[in-house]
């Protein structure tokens, strides 16, 4: 994935940095409710490992751990939302 759009510094997206952020978004959903396997609407932390890895992010247990940490609720899930934080967490990342 390229970095998120928005490369003016202007502060407001343009139609072509929307284009890029909405196909982004399109492209997490898809990849969030092809892993999200009992379809409740969250992603388990097992689910979430099989998603970034989806995504192209082969991360060490330690590094999965800290997402969950950071993302997940105390019953471990994600839902989208934290899902999404969490990926363009790892873009800006990498």
């Amino acid at each position: 994935l390229t970095p998120l759009p928005q490369k003016d510094g202007n502060g407001k997206l343009g139609l072509v940095e929307f284009n890029v952020l909405w196909n982004r978004i399109r492209n997490y959903l898809s990849i969030f409710r092809k892993f999200d396997l009992d379809k409740s609407g969250s992603i388990s932390a097992y689910e979430l490992r099989l998603a970034l890895e989806a995504a192209g992010y082969r991360l060490n247990k330690r590094l999965h751990e800290l997402l969950i940490t950071r993302y997940a609720e105390p019953d471990l899930a994600l839902d989208f939302d934290s899902f999404v934080c969490c990926l363009v967490r790892l873009e800006t990342m990498f």
